[in-house]
């Protein structure tokens, strides 16, 4: 009888994995602020609670996100200087829609490699000042939590370890 629960149990376990290693992983990639004014990109709007997600956003300075960093002081960075941002505890990335809000939880480097915010050179933007040349990047594997809020959906994506994607760490 024990032996059957236990049998019972394990089975139980490795479907779990079974199923979670067979999931669709999403890949959302893009520029923001996107081409339509107001719009949010057409990948973040597809994303639904409990997404596997595979992301990869370049933000431009007028779509810098919103920083919350690990000594929980809040920044919206003006210039940045290029490489990986350390101390990144959460995103608030500017969708581009009033009616579409976006939460991005980094995770650590430790159990989270694939993760993290970087500002790096973007040609396309030009200017004066080197910092003028810059684009922020956001990438990473995530899983999706969409909550709903009046007259607006909110998508808090909490961090995955590398190989829910399909990465090697």
């Amino acid at each position: 009888m024990i032996r059957t629960a236990i049998i019972s149990v394990f089975a139980s376990a490795l479907i779990g994995v079974a199923t979670a290693q067979t999931s669709v992983v999403k890949t959302v990639e893009g520029d923001l602020p996107g081409e339509a004014e107001f719009k949010a990109l057409s990948g973040l709007e597809d994303l639904s609670d409990r997404d596997v997600v595979l992301l990869d956003l370049n933000m431009l300075p007028l779509a810098w996100p919103g920083v919350q960093q690990a000594d929980g002081t809040f920044a919206t960075p003006q210039t940045c200087e290029f490489g990986m941002l350390d101390d990144v505890e959460s995103i608030s990335v500017p969708t581009g829609s009033n009616h579409l809000l976006m939460t991005v939880w980094v995770g650590d480097r430790v159990h989270h490699p694939a993760n993290g915010l970087s500002c790096e050179y973007s040609p396309i933007m030009g200017g004066d000042a080197p910092q003028e040349w810059a684009r922020m990047r956001l990438s990473g594997c995530y899983i999706v939590r969409d909550v709903a809020i009046p007259t607006a959906r909110q998508l808090v994506l909490n961090p995955l370890p590398a190989s829910a994607c399909g990465l090697h760490e």
